[in-house]
């Protein structure tokens, strides 16, 4: 640019109708270090000269200088007005105003080379695809002359101390999109997938800002940006990343956390993260319970224990209808030999060195019983009831134990002599027993709620959430729960409300959701969980881990400062650029940071921002 050009008198002056006193030739030979040393200044007059031949490109080359001089001039129309104490609604509408006045094209041919550049991109504020085309026009004529063309944009935004960069027209369609991404994944890498991510179930603002981008690079979008901002989108309650949290870059997501204090649109999109992490946990609970209403581990406890009461009940039930069938059979007489019962239960309770722990009024009862040489159906039923109270009630652990032994030599059922043809009967009865017996031993969970030896309040921690529940005990315990909804799905709720409370959020969802331990215990639940909760509702906790770790996870190498005393204020290098560069520099920088900072809020919140650093993923 010319020495004599002062871009601050200029904004001052009413000459905004003409166009940057902009000399091609001079940026050329003073930008371009590189430019082969034989092409003397003739020698580029003379590539002019030929380009000028090319009506159609020497026409929209204007076209391009105009419009970037209008948007240098429009940004140092709207930086002044915000140094004099304009609003920022103002100074957009200084930029917006200049930027509105462009050279037109005036051959047929610069018309349609502009017309047909404009239909599929907007070169009006950030001409680069425009410079683009043009570069590559030119470059058989000059490369010099090619580069110096293909940077003016970001050399011009610079000295101007803007943002430079690509803005596009409307967005297409995801439909574009999808096939864009597909073509550019198919000769990159896109991480392990061999074609670009599904975006067709995103949300209308995300489908947008990866149509935006697509448009801009192709197709090609960085892969792991894509994939955190598709799991931020997919969740029950819909969230949004910042650009810092969806690169995980280090440095811009320290600089986001330390303009907080400065910028409460940062603060409040923030805290509306924290409490998209609640809600969705929220949401998950309830679809995975919609039938659930307790609301803590004693109410769930209550709930799962008299599910398996009523189990329990069914199934004793159904034994006692089968030891009545034999009665019935035997002519109301029960053909139990009272006798060999005694002898198989003292022969059993000696091999297991556990007689003389037996209970000795049972002991008692069964002795007369076999010197009357006879039991009626009702005293083994009370039999039966009697060591099934001592088995649930008993401090003793050995009279526990003894008790059950006795219990299993009578569901092995010993006739009388003479009964072989009610063996039938005998054998469903003896099948029934033994079946609800083994079901108790396999159930952990079955066998404390039918004895009530673990209480409703230690019930979930024991044999769902600790670390004493294993996959297996789970699993049996799900299957034997699996025609009760209600408690089914409350095995699910008491597993989702344990991973509440260990990201720190109480039942009213109140406080700071701690990614940390919530990812942790969810770790833990992991070989367990698609026994607790529906496929669906597994991968959405999946997902809700994982963007709850990008949302308040801090990488290696960044610098938050978390007491909250640093309000990120720091000098950006476009307004180090410009103090040097304009007269008046101190107050031209004051607006400059206003800018840089809105610029920097607006992109943080961009849902579009990230998916272009393609230079980050390895493309």
């Amino acid at each position: 640019m010319s020495d004599d050009f002062d871009p601050l008198a200029y904004v001052q002056s009413d000459q905004s109708q003409h166009a940057i006193a902009f000399d091609p030739l001079s940026y050329a030979q003073a930008n371009e270090p590189n430019a082969p040393e034989t092409e003397t200044k003739s020698e580029v007059q003379k590539a002019l000269d030929r380009m000028q031949e090319q009506n159609p490109i020497m026409d929209t080359a204007n076209h391009l200088i105009s419009g970037l001089g209008h948007t240098v001039v429009g940004g140092y129309r709207g930086i002044a007005t915000l140094a004099t104490g304009g609003t920022l609604d103002e100074a957009a509408d200084q930029v917006n105003k200049e930027s509105a006045k462009t050279y037109q094209p005036q051959t047929s041919g610069g018309k349609a080379i502009t017309g047909a550049i404009e239909s599929k991109y907007n070169p009006l504020n950030y001409p680069q695809e425009l410079a683009d085309y043009l570069a590559d026009k030119t470059a058989d004529f000059s490369p010099a002359i090619a580069t110096t063309i293909k940077s003016l944009p970001t050399a011009l935004m610079g000295v101007a101390g803007l943002k430079g960069g690509r803005v596009l027209a409307p967005a297409g369609t995801a439909e574009e999109a999808q096939a864009a991404m597909n073509t550019a994944a198919g000769g990159k890498s896109m991480g392990a997938a061999s074609t670009a991510a599904n975006i067709m179930e995103a949300s209308p603002e995300l489908q947008k800002a990866i149509v935006d981008t697509t448009r801009k690079t192709g197709g090609a979008v960085n892969p792991d940006v894509l994939g955190r901002r598709l799991e931020a989108d997919s969740l029950p309650v819909k969230m949004n990343l910042t650009e810092g949290q969806a690169t995980q870059n280090p440095t811009i997501l320290s600089n986001e956390q330390n303009m907080r204090g400065k910028h409460p649109e940062l603060a409040q999109a923030f805290n509306q993260q924290n409490t998209g992490l609640i809600e969705n946990l929220k949401a998950i609970r309830e679809s995975a319970g919609p039938d659930v209403f307790s609301t803590n581990p004693v109410e769930h406890g209550d709930t799962l224990i008299q599910a398996y009461k009523e189990k329990g009940a069914a199934a004793d039930a159904q034994v006692s209808a089968n030891y009545k069938a034999l009665k019935d059979a035997a002519g109301g007489n029960f053909p139990v030999d009272a006798n060999a019962l005694m002898n198989n239960s003292t022969k059993a309770l000696h091999d297991q060195l556990l007689f003389d722990h037996a209970p000795k009024a049972v002991m008692s009862t069964l002795g007369r019983l076999a010197d009357q040489g006879n039991m009626t159906f009702e005293n083994f039923e009370s039999l039966r009831t009697n060591l099934a109270r001592i088995q649930r009630s008993s401090p003793d652990g050995n009279e526990r134990a003894a008790a059950g032994i006795i219990r299993n030599q009578m569901e092995a059922l010993p006739l009388q002599p003479g009964a072989a043809q009610l063996k039938p009967l005998a054998d469903t009865a003896r099948s029934s027993a033994k079946a609800q017996f083994q079901a108790l031993e396999a159930d952990p969970a079955y066998k404390a709620a039918v004895t009530d030896s673990v209480p409703p309040d230690k019930f979930v921690n024991k044999f769902i959430t600790g670390p004493s529940a294993t996959r297996d005990s789970v699993a049996q315990m799900r299957a034997n729960l699996a025609d009760n909804d209600r408690a089914a799905q409350t095995m699910g709720v008491a597993a989702l409300d344990h991973l509440r409370d260990q990201a720190r959020i109480d039942p009213m969802g109140n406080g700071n959701f701690a990614s940390a331990t919530f990812n942790k215990h969810l770790e833990a639940m992991r070989p367990k969980l698609q026994y607790l909760v529906p496929p669906e509702q597994a991968e959405q906790l999946d997902t809700l881990g994982k963007v709850a770790r990008y949302t308040t996870a801090q990488p290696k190498g960044s610098f938050v400062n978390n007491s909250n005393t640093l309000t990120g204020a720091l000098a950006s290098h476009g307004a180090n650029i410009l103090e040097n560069v304009v007269p008046y520099g101190n107050v031209i920088r004051k607006g400059a940071n206003m800018i840089s900072d809105k610029n920097s809020v607006k992109r943080a919140l961009d849902p579009a921002s990230g998916l272009e650093r393609l230079k980050e993923s390895g493309q």
